[in-house]
């Protein structure tokens, strides 16, 4: 019983040996595409309708296709004051 095994488990591996010699030769004639049904065959599926936009719907602020940073398109964050804070309470040091 174990020598039909492993002359099958042989033989399948001849045959897959030879198939794929004979694809690498005569790969150029072999059509790929009839062994499957084509799925662009019909006619073109309608485009999906989606939701109207909002009301408040805008354009972006920047403009993304033309040269330049991006950076440029908003303004920069806002800085802090030129004074010093005051501090809020005096520190004292405990006593030891």
């Amino acid at each position: 019983m174990e020598l039909v095994a492993l002359t099958l488990t042989v033989l399948v591996h001849f045959v897959g040996l030879g198939a794929l010699v004979y694809v690498l030769l005569q790969g150029e004639n072999l059509d790929w595409r009839s062994w499957w049904p084509r799925d662009d065959d019909g006619p073109e599926p309608p485009a999906p309708v989606g939701p109207p936009p909002l009301p408040d719907a805008e354009p972006g602020r920047a403009r993304l296709r033309e040269p330049g940073r991006l950076a440029d398109a908003y303004p920069p964050p806002s800085r802090r004051p030129a004074h010093a804070p005051v501090p809020a309470r005096e520190r004292t040091p405990e006593r030891a």
